[in-house]
C-alpha cells in the first residue's frame, strides 16, 4: 500500500470516480473533498493505493486553514476528508495508511512537526484508530454537522 499525491490525470480521476463510499457519514466523499481542494493550494488530496485499486482518500491541509482547529500553521498539518473504501473495511487499511503518514509527512511537509484531525465524538470506531496509532487528545473541541468533535493531535 502507498499514499500517493492526487494529480489531475484522467487515471486518477477514474480512480475516484470508481471509489466506492455511498455513505459519507463523519466524512466527506472524495469527489467533495477534491471540488474544494482542486481550487485551494493549501489542500493536498492524498490517494492511498493498493495494487491499481484506490482503497482509501483523504486530504492534506497546510498553513492557515489548520487554525480552525487551533493547531499551530506555521508546524502543523490537517487531515480532513479521510474515508476507506466500503469493500476495503475490516482489512486494516486505516490502519495501515496512518502509520505510512508520518513518513509521507517528513517528505512532502519537512516544516510539519504536528499532525491534526478533528473526530466526531459519536464516532467511538475512528477514536479508537487514532489512539491505536498514536494521535491523542489535545482537550480542544468544535462542533462540526454532526456535533461535538474532538481534536487530536500526533506529533512527528
Amino acid at each position: 500500500m502507498k499514499l500517493e499525491i492526487y494529480q489531475d490525470t484522467p487515471h486518477d480521476r477514474d480512480l475516484i470516480a470508481r471509489y466506492p463510499l455511498k455513505d459519507p457519514t463523519f466524512t466527506a466523499t472524495p469527489q467533495q473533498a477534491l471540488a474544494i481542494a482542486m481550487g485551494d493550494p493549501e489542500r493536498l488530496p492524498i490517494l492511498v493505493i493498493a495494487g491499481s485499486e484506490m482503497v482509501g482518500f483523504f486530504v492534506l491541509t497546510k498553513h492557515d486553514d489548520v487554525r480552525e482547529v487551533g493547531a499551530n500553521p506555521a508546524t502543523a498539518l490537517l487531515i480532513r476528508s479521510l474515508s476507506v473504501s466500503e469493500t476495503q473495511r475490516g482489512k486494516g487499511i486505516a490502519t495501515q495508511m496512518l502509520e505510512q503518514l508520518p513518513a509521507f509527512v517528513r517528505e512532502h511537509f519537512p516544516f510539519a512537526t504536528t499532525i491534526t484531525l478533528a473526530v466526531e465524538a459519536a464516532n467511538v470506531p475512528a477514536q479508537k484508530l487514532y489512539d491505536k496509532v498514536g494521535f491523542v487528545d489535545t482537550s480542544r473541541r468544535r462542533f462540526g454537522q454532526y456535533g461535538e468533535q474532538y481534536i487530536l493531535e500526533k506529533t512527528l
